[in-house]
């Protein structure tokens, strides 16, 4: 009887671990991601196996409508354009609510063309999509637009297998939430034909930045069409090709007068992998749109007031043939037998398109015609005239620390926002430092595309409209929603400026700009004034309070 319920006991074993084994043969085990980016209440997954039955290496998008607690899929107008050197290519416009857009579609195959023909290890490249996605109900319409990074390597060997050693193809699974609750919709407008808004005339080189039309001439996809009426995006695109700015210091005409003999020394240390992050009206931040390893490390710049400079102006470092893109996408929905349409919006991205990796960097003077000048001059007024709000200003401009002469002749340092380290009678300001003080990452200190595009459109000849150069109609997007915040290894906060030669009788006073909060991008800046700090405040508050007398 015992051996009898032991065979049994085994026979129930094997029977249950038999089931089990077919149980995990039927239900296909979700992998883990390799990494998660969420960008607002998306998220993009990316996985080194197939998170999805029968998905191929490539990109899925998965569309859900968010109505407070209510989450449901739901279908939607999808633009997909991919990024490449010089420019944007659509690859897909559909419909649906599960977009599935493989490597190996054709018209991604001519962007991975384009990356190849740079020369660069094609492994090296961080570029990314552009996704529109519109959806309807009723008299209202959504677009959001989002960027999905992706490695050209991972396309290319997808595309061409065995072709780069090393690499295999990545699966992409984005899920996207249209949130209608938190998202302002846009009224449809009925109208009686389509406005075509690009205008090449403002095509050119101004003040060593090339400005042509960004929308590559490659395969052009259908327009998805839904009879009887035709769904119809239209895009255009502004490339700018030119150098960028990654720290500099601007002094006054006071600081010249009252403080001949001072020195200054600036110097730089960004390394490692950059990233430069997309911004949409209305949406601000929607990824990382391209990444590069960078090295721009080890250089200094020193000048000495009234000897070696005579006139106001900057010291600044740069890097070289930066290339950058404003996309502004419109949404249409057209009866083709009666011409009826309907406007479902517009949204402009400002992006970078490509940065060579470890690209050429260097130190210049601007007295008025340089980078720099394009910021102040350009930038900032037409920053106030177009949008009405002030570039520099409290929000971006902190009141740091001033050498001050006393009436009882003695000269006392003021840390009124930072530390300031001082070293054998040499006074420097680090990047750390502004952090310790602010709290402020190295995302958080920046300049970039919105000014520099708003200062051209101040140098284009006979045009002082904005809305030629961006083609963007009535529809100006906002200096305030353009922020490009700046991902970066921790070694920029060794970026610092000095001054020497401080005495009895210098008065200096030190304003940091934390330009991100209007533009983006890798650099900072520090203005130098003789009487006052930036902006001539009647009042300012120093959280950090710190005084030392100094001669």
């Amino acid at each position: 009887m015992i051996r009898k319920l032991g065979f049994i006991s085994i026979v129930l074993a094997i029977t249950i671990v038999s089931i089990i084994l077919s149980l995990l043969n039927a239900v296909q085990v979700q992998p883990s991601p390799v990494e998660v980016i969420k960008v607002g209440s998306s998220t993009i997954s990316y996985y080194s196996t197939p998170p999805l039955s029968s998905m191929v290496p490539g990109l899925v998008i998965r569309i859900y409508l968010a109505n407070g607690s209510s989450i449901t899929p739901v279908n939607a107008f999808v633009s997909v354009y991919a990024s490449a050197p010089s420019g944007v290519v659509p690859i897909i416009h559909t419909y649906g609510n599960v977009i599935n857009i493989p490597f190996n579609n054709s018209n991604w195959a001519y962007v991975v063309n384009r990356w190849l023909g740079t020369g660069m290890s094609v492994s090296g490249y961080n570029t990314s999509l552009l996704v529109f996605i519109t959806y309807l109900k009723n008299n209202d319409s959504w677009t959001m637009p989002m960027v999905i990074p992706y490695n050209v390597g991972w396309a290319l060997a997808a595309q061409r297998p065995g072709l780069v050693p090393g690499v295999k193809p990545m699966y992409i699974l984005a899920t996207v939430y249209i949130n209608v609750s938190s998202i302002r919709p846009f009224k449809i407008i009925i109208t009686n034909h389509i406005v075509n808004l690009t205008d090449p005339e403002i095509f050119g080189t101004y003040n060593g930045y090339t400005v042509y039309n960004c929308s590559l001439s490659g395969p052009q996809p259908n327009a998805y069409m839904e009879l009887p009426y035709e769904f119809w995006p239209e895009s255009t695109c502004v490339g700018i090709n030119g150098s960028l700015p990654l720290a500099w210091v601007t002094w006054s005409n006071g600081v010249l007068n009252n403080d001949k003999g001072l020195g200054i020394t600036l110097a730089i240390d960004f390394s490692g992998t950059i990233n430069w992050n997309a911004m949409a009206t209305g949406y601000g931040d929607i990824g990382a749109s391209y990444s590069t390893q960078e090295n721009w490390v080890g250089n200094t710049a020193e000048y000495v007031l009234g000897s070696q400079i005579s006139e106001s102006g900057s010291i600044y470092y740069y890097y070289e043939d930066a290339t950058w893109a404003i996309v502004r996408y419109s949404a249409w929905y057209v009866d083709p037998t009666t011409g009826y349409t309907e406007y479902l919006g517009t949204t402009t991205v400002s992006e970078v398109l490509y940065v060579p990796r470890y690209d050429a960097y260097n130190v210049a003077l601007d007295y008025g015609n340089g980078t720099i000048s394009l910021l102040y001059y350009g930038a900032v007024p037409l920053s106030e005239e177009y949008f009405g709000y002030s570039a520099l200003n409290a929000s971006s401009v902190v009141d740091y620390t001033g050498f001050e002469y006393t009436n009882t002749g003695s000269e006392y340092l003021y840390e009124c926002n930072g530390p300031v380290g001082a070293f054998n009678g040499y006074y420097q300001i680090q990047l750390s430092g502004v952090n310790t003080a602010y709290g402020l990452s190295a995302p958080q200190l920046g300049t970039g595309l919105a000014g520099i595009v708003l200062g051209l459109a101040a140098l284009i000849p006979n045009t002082a409209s904005l809305d030629i150069l961006l083609s963007v109609g009535g529809a100006l997007f906002s200096v305030a929603s353009m922020l490009l915040p700046l991902s970066t290894s921790s070694t920029v906060q060794q970026t610092w400026v000095e001054f020497f030669n401080v005495g009895v009788g210098t008065n200096l006073y030190i304003s940091v700009v934390d330009a991100s909060q209007v533009y983006g991008l890798p650099t900072f800046g520090f203005i130098l004034n003789a009487t006052n700090y930036y902006g001539n405040p009647q009042s300012y508050t120093c959280k950090y309070g710190e005084v030392f007398q100094i001669g």
